[in-house]
């Protein structure tokens, strides 16, 4: 019986929404991963992104890699690729923190 290695399964939505809740500071990077693999939707010689699409470090990186968020799509001598394992997921969960975010905003100042 085979197993499917880790970096292959997609991330829930259920991963990505705990994950965040844990370390806030990744959702601007999420943000930026989904809105650069949405604009290359249409290239068929789409390696990508690198950290400085995302404006993170790399070794930063590299959490959202152990996690299961992303997997390493491509390794050079000059950059690494990420790809989101579930992108779908990714941008239901950032969709649902920002209502959050504006219905919170919006409770406290009415």
């Amino acid at each position: 019986m085979s197993r499917t290695p880790e970096t292959f399964k997609p991330a829930g939505a259920e991963k990505v929404r705990q994950f965040l809740s844990r370390f806030p500071e990744y959702r601007s990077t999420l943000r930026l991963a989904v809105t650069h693999e949405q604009s290359s939707d249409r290239s068929r010689t789409y390696q990508g992104w690198r950290w400085h699409d995302v404006e993170t470090h790399p070794t930063k990186l590299i959490r959202l890699v152990t996690e299961g968020i992303t997997r390493i799509n491509l390794r050079t001598r000059q950059a690494t690729y990420y790809l989101l394992k579930d992108r779908d997921a990714v941008t239901r969960c950032l969709e649902e923190l920002s209502r959050a975010e504006a219905s919170s905003l919006a409770t406290a100042m009415g």
